[in-house]
């Protein structure tokens, strides 16, 4: 019995009919030849030489448009990097200079205390009856290390008058307990400061007597602290003798310009001071091979930038300890970054001082002139050697990518550098 169509698509499961208008997805054949691995590979290179193509049609204008501002901008980077100063800049951060300056603040404000003690004491002692004398000192150490002596500071005028005035201080247990505390830190921060200046000249570790070495600091802390001494002595000469000129020419003595001639005088008193301790540092205790025409114009610059950094101080403390979280510790911060100023400036003007003598290709090292002479020689032998190793490696580069027609060619070129190379080889053992 025949039955309707629409019968016989109920009786298939359920099935809907698909309309015809409707195209029938064709399900892969299987055996299809699919693309190979090669032609994936050239359609991604062309694919990828197209967009680099695209990418240059509208970089190309840019590149133009830039080339000659980054040229101009390159040039100018190059020649502001060969600037001495910027040179001498780069000197010393490339040899961790402020971290060497912190080491060098650290110590020194240890020392600083025990040391402003034993210098007022022992002028109690010799000017017991010169109080413009003493308070010349006073006025000399408040220049050196602005604001250290004043009241509500972090030592009192009172606390110094009662040192210099009782002279068996000195002799006591306090006195003996404040030398041997001086005589240590000030050991301490010389051996430092020695250590940081040999680092910036680029010497190697110092290799005489560890006896000798402590003995030359302690003689240099001596003559720093002698120095501060006949500072104070000429300042109050100085201001006598510019008083007495003054009065010649009738001027009195609380004018402005007796008190400016008196600031200017020891302003220069205290530049003599500073260039000459430094020069002292430079020369004497780092070891150095420096000559006067080398040491003048570093130790010249270090004195001008610790006078500026005097006269700068009030401005300079005051902005850096402003913050309230630090008003307890605000003496010791501010002293803290004094030395960290001042041995920043030391430091720089050892960095000049180095940076002068690279430029004229001299060494700071204490050798002669024959062992310099030797090892310019080893230098270029080492030169020379590095060389035919790279020149020997290229050859066998070329030896391993060479076609047969320029085999022979490669294998000659390899022969005559092995060749160099074995004869330098035997020179050096030699």
């Amino acid at each position: 019995m025949s039955q309707s169509p629409n019968r016989d698509a109920s009786a298939r499961g359920g099935r809907s009919r698909v309309p015809a208008s409707e195209p029938v997805p064709a399900e892969p054949v299987i055996g299809m030849p699919l693309d190979s691995e090669s032609a994936m590979r050239e359609r991604m290179r062309r694919a990828e030489a197209e967009l680099k193509e695209r990418a240059d049609q509208v970089s190309g204008p840019l590149r133009e448009r830039f080339e000659e501002p980054v040229q101009r901008v390159t040039e100018l980077t190059q020649r502001t990097l060969a600037l001495f100063p910027v040179r001498v800049w780069r000197r010393f951060l490339t040899v961790n200079g402020f971290l060497l300056s912190a080491g060098m603040s650290y110590q020194a404000l240890f020392a600083i205390f025990a040391a402003v003690y034993v210098v007022v004491a022992v002028a109690g002692i010799w000017f017991s009856g010169r109080p413009d004398v003493m308070q010349a000192v006073i006025d000399l150490i408040n220049t050196y290390i602005p604001g250290l002596i004043r009241e509500g500071g972090a030592i009192t005028p009172e606390s110094l008058e009662a040192a210099a005035t009782t002279s068996t201080s000195l002799f006591g247990w306090t006195g003996a307990v404040a030398l041997g505390g001086l005589i240590w830190t000030a050991i301490g921060w010389v051996t430092y400061s020695r250590l940081a200046i040999r680092s910036v000249f680029g010497l190697l570790k110092d290799t005489r007597a560890y006896v000798l070495l402590k003995a030359r600091d302690f003689l240099a802390a001596l003559i720093f602290g002698a120095a501060l001494l006949l500072g104070a002595g000429l300042t109050v000469a100085s201001t006598a003798a510019l008083e007495w000129i003054m009065s010649l020419f009738g001027v009195p003595e609380d004018s402005w310009l007796t008190s400016f001639a008196g600031s200017l005088v020891g302003l220069v008193l205290v530049f003599v001071i500073d260039a000459s301790a430094l020069i002292a540092l430079f020369r004497f205790l780092s070891g150095a091979e420096l000559r006067w025409r080398q040491l003048w114009s570093g130790s010249l610059l270090g004195g001008l930038g610790l006078v500026v950094l005097q006269l700068l101080a009030s401005t300079l403390l005051g902005s850096a300890t402003r913050n309230p979280l630090l008003a307890t510790f605000t003496v010791f911060i501010g002293l803290l970054l004094w030395f960290r100023f001042t041995s920043v400036v030391i430091l720089v003007a050892a960095s000049w001082i180095a940076e002068r003598a690279s430029d004229r290709d001299e060494s700071l090292r204490r050798v002669s002139a024959e062992e310099l002479e030797r090892e310019r020689i080893e230098r270029e032998r080492h030169a020379l050697l590095v060389a035919a190793r790279v020149r020997v490696r290229r050859a066998q580069a070329a030896v391993d990518a060479a076609h047969w027609w320029n085999a022979w060619s490669a294998r000659r070129e390899l022969r005559a550098a092995t060749t160099a190379l074995g004869e330098l080889d035997a020179t050096n053992s030699g």
